[in-house]
């Protein structure tokens, strides 16, 4: 505390010193906005200590990447599948496979089931997707 009051009345001291010694002008008026905001901002400091957050209170933080790796898969899963129909025209079922590796979470395979299969309709989901930098596709007709 005895530091921030030093600090403070330094920082005013200054101020007016410097108000002193500037001659009348525009550089006055800007070195004096200038070591007014200074002061304001010094100030203000302990301020910021109220909203401040630490989240390193020595507790190991426990992260859950699998649970983290479902769940973006399923928002992935279901944004292809929108991609997919938007592009081709052709509803399917995607389940696209996310890893947490090398500190990294990564697409590992997408698997699509569609009532329809045809040549042509595989050639061109396949394709759409390695545009995308998918890996791993498999493309499969849906049993019933």
């Amino acid at each position: 505390m005895t530091q921030y009051i030093l600090l403070a009345v330094g920082a005013v001291f200054l101020t007016v010193v410097a108000g002193m010694l500037v001659p009348e002008g525009k550089l006055n008026k800007a070195i004096t906005f200038v070591l007014r905001s200074a002061c304001i901002f010094i100030l203000i400091t302990p301020l910021f200590g109220l909203f401040e957050i630490n989240l390193d209170d020595g507790e190991d933080v426990i992260i859950d990447y699998g649970y983290v790796c479902e769940v973006y898969s399923e928002n992935q899963s279901r944004l292809l599948e929108d991609m997919i129909a938007e592009n081709t025209g052709v509803k399917c079922a995607c389940t696209v496979e996310i890893i947490y590796e090398d500190g990294a979470f990564k697409e590992n395979g997408v698997n699509i089931v569609t009532d329809t299969v045809e040549d042509g309709l595989i050639w061109d989901i396949v394709s759409y997707l390695r545009e995308l930098g998918y890996i791993n596709i498999n493309v499969n007709e849906k049993t019933y």
